[in-house]
């Protein structure tokens, strides 16, 4: 099923907070962007992250829009957006290639299979979330995503939304991880000896978490625990090694940034909180919706009652209408110009951050921050 097939959208600094306390709220960091909410305008605006609702994850942190967290450098959010499609191509290809092992597919190849569900779906490809999910990665792709937000006005009825199997997308941010861990790599970090047990140590967690996110659909913590160990470990040795100022410092920092912040993108979000923002809400644009599944980096888990079908069988002919409207291009993982992904945008991307942003933030109403994690998790 295509549950772990994330859409193109765009990255995110989604990590601080996922599952946990619906009343936690935590700041975006400056220039970042965030969700506007079921309230907000239909429109993508420049800058925002792929999943970056993730984290301020917390009840109530959506509205609070400054023009600090709308000044982040568009082009960087764009060069990111490319990668994660990228990625989201690789990502198909594998879920295509699996379908095989399936009784029903195994006569089939790979590129039948998307064909099938892309442009010739069954009730059963609804049903699953695979054919909504394949609409979904074409109305995504950065170069249509804005634009097929703000055109996507028709109203949802907010119970209908709820009724959603959301599902997050853990697989891609796994493969994104595992990218930057084995091709991202600074010169420096990659060719000196003082650095050699620390880096082998983060690719041994990172293949392991890439290992569960595949067959899992999630990280388990003890994992992620060991994951922000290891890169503790290696951040303690870049201290200890790499002078301030300089540029092999500079480049080892930045990737420092981004192991942690697609380790955090790996916790599941607990959407629940704000899913009851749609209380407020007797309707939502289909925009909203599209909107808050790029920003919580979700998908259309499959249906598990009739009530979840019929809301899948409402919105898919909903999808396929915006996507002819837009003329979003079919995002073939076989096509033929697909792109090698560059984890150096990922790294670009979160640069702009400091160390800090990636512990506990504190609640942007009372400055207190939630307490630190248990004793044995990082």
């Amino acid at each position: 099923m295509l549950r772990s097939l994330a859409r193109a959208t765009l990255l995110s600094a989604v990590f601080a907070f996922m599952a946990g306390p619906a009343h936690a709220q935590y700041r975006y960091p400056g220039g970042y962007g965030g969700w506007g909410g079921w309230g907000g305008a239909s429109t993508l605006q420049e800058g925002i992250g792929r999943g970056m609702g993730v984290y301020a994850a917390g009840a109530g942190a959506y509205n609070e829009q400054t023009a600090e967290a709308r000044s982040m450098n568009a082009n960087t959010a764009m060069q990111v957006n490319e990668y994660m499609y990228q990625v989201n191509q690789r990502n198909a290809k594998e879920f295509y290639g699996r379908s095989r092992a399936n009784q029903k597919e195994q006569s089939a190849t790979g590129v039948e299979i998307y064909n099938r569900i892309h442009d010739n779906p069954s009730t059963l490809d609804v049903h699953d979330g695979d054919a909504l999910n394949a609409v979904l990665n074409d109305l995504t792709n950065p170069m249509v995503l804005g634009p097929a937000i703000k055109a996507a006005t028709q109203q949802v009825d907010s119970q209908l939304v709820k009724n959603i199997e959301f599902e997050y997308a853990a697989n891609m941010i796994a493969i994104s991880l595992e990218d930057l861990s084995a091709n991202g790599v600074p010169d420096v970090l990659l060719t000196s000896p003082d650095f050699k047990s620390e880096r082998e140590a983060v690719r041994a967690v990172v293949a392991t978490a890439r290992k569960e996110a595949s067959s899992q659909g999630q990280v388990s913590p003890e994992t992620l625990a060991k994951a922000r160990t290891a890169i503790k470990a290696l951040k303690a040795k870049v201290d200890s090694v790499l002078p301030q100022g300089t540029k092999n410092r500079g480049e080892a920092d930045n990737f420092l940034k981004a192991l942690y912040g697609l380790t955090k993108m790996l916790q599941t979000p607990s959407v629940g909180p704000f899913l009851k923002g749609l209380d407020k809400y007797p309707t939502t644009t289909l925009g909203s919706v599209i909107n808050f599944m790029h920003s919580f980096n979700l998908t259309f888990g499959a249906a598990k009652t009739p009530t979840q079908e019929a809301a899948y069988d409402h919105l898919f002919p909903m999808l396929v209408q915006l996507r002819n409207q837009v003329q979003a291009p079919a995002s073939n993982p076989y096509s033929s110009q697909a792109v090698q992904p560059d984890p150096k945008k990922v790294t670009a991307y979160f640069s702009g951050m400091g160390f800090d942003h990636f512990g506990p933030q504190p609640d942007p109403h009372t400055g207190v921050a939630p307490p630190p994690p248990p004793p044995g998790q990082p």
